[in-house]
């Protein structure tokens, strides 16, 4: 019974480290399912787009993408509001916080169709982070510039 608890105790920092880690990197692509889900289709090239958006942009290991992004939806399929994910994601950097914007219209703007509930989505997690109405309009004109290329 003791040695139990002197490892439940005794968790080691690296695998705390770890485990933050993985919460975050669903929290952020359940949010990216959730902007991908806003105009009501999930189709497989936004899939797919989360999945190098993870990869590239928020550090997820290749061999771990399928199964964040796994994860991700059921999370995002059980959830019934935003905050489960947004109290994960606070805790990034200003600057962290704009890639997470910039991932999100990018999986918005993927489709190519304009849609107010995808925009809607975007600010909504923009207020709950603190990223300004100038910062998120700054970061869907970069995307827009890399998608018009």
């Amino acid at each position: 019974m003791f040695d139990r608890l002197k490892k439940l105790f005794s968790a080691s920092p690296a695998s705390d480290e770890a485990e933050n880690g993985r919460e975050k990197a669903v929290s952020i692509a359940a949010l990216l399912v959730e902007a991908a889900l806003a105009d009501e289709t999930y189709a497989a090239d936004e899939r797919a787009l989360i999945g190098k958006l993870l990869a590239n942009e928020f550090g997820v290991e290749p061999a771990d993408v399928a199964s964040v992004l796994a994860e991700a939806e059921t999370r995002q399929r059980e959830a019934v509001d935003l905050y489960r994910f947004i109290k994960e994601v606070k805790a990034l950097t200003p600057a962290e916080k704009i890639t997470l914007i910039e991932a999100l219209w990018r999986v918005v703007l993927s489709d190519g169709e304009k849609d107010a509930f995808e925009d809607m989505l975007v600010r909504r997690v923009c207020g709950l982070i603190h990223v300004s109405d100038v910062d998120s309009g700054l970061a869907r004109q970069r995307v827009r510039q890399t998608i018009s290329r």
